[in-house]
């Protein structure tokens, strides 16, 4: 038998070697494991509406002021389209883990694309505002109209009556709220398009 602080054996006096127990502590790796890629992308499947409509807001708000500026709003297709792929870039740096599925990536998309058209009928109804009531312009504005009008059925005569019926107060009624329609089909059609694009780039770019 040893004794406690015995270097050598008291029967043989060969030395005595303590070997010390070495504990193995497991290394942390910074690569994701099979349970944090499915976390990844099960919370992906679901929107966090607090980051959403912030992304959405500023997004929407950028499209409907580059929709109504001079000469930038002829190419408005292509900012509808941008809209909805910020809206998704957006949403992604508030959850940069999230592999978002394209159908997600289309509903906020969509949602940039409702709120950018609301921005703009804002924008729009308040020009008309001012320049008709605080300008004094709007015969001006109804002239330009009927001259377009009048222009369309010089060239189709097919569409004169059409043209006679819009210059009426309810007929211009009916063609500004006809328009303002084909603007809000236009903005979720092609705002859920960019949403979808953007949240299948950032799968292709996390795997």
């Amino acid at each position: 038998m040893l004794g406690a602080g015995t270097a050598f054996c008291s029967q043989c006096g060969a030395p005595q070697v303590r070997v010390p127990e070495t504990v193995t502590t497991p290394v942390a790796t910074n690569n994701p494991g099979p349970a944090t890629s499915e976390a990844a992308q099960s919370s992906g499947s679901l929107i966090n509406w607090r980051h959403a409509l912030p992304s959405a807001i500023t997004a929407g708000l950028g499209m409907a002021v580059a929709s109504t500026l001079p000469i930038v709003n002829v190419l408005f297709p292509l900012w509808m389209l941008g809209g909805g792929w910020l809206a998704v870039i957006l949403y992604r740096r508030r959850s940069p883990l999230l592999l978002l599925s394209s159908t997600i990536g289309g509903k906020i998309g969509a949602l940039a694309g409702l709120l950018g058209f609301l921005f703009f009928a804002v924008f729009t109804s308040s020009y008309l505002a001012i320049e008709t009531l605080a300008m004094h312009q709007g015969e001006q504005i109804r002239a330009l109209l009927r001259s377009a009008l009048d222009q369309t059925a010089a060239n189709n005569p097919q569409t004169q009556a059409i043209s006679q019926w819009v210059q009426t107060p309810e007929g211009l009624a009916v063609f500004v709220a006809f328009g303002m329609f084909l603007f809000l089909v236009a903005f979720l059609l092609l705002s859920t398009a960019g949403g979808v694009f953007a949240a299948s780039l950032g799968r292709r770019k996390l795997r």
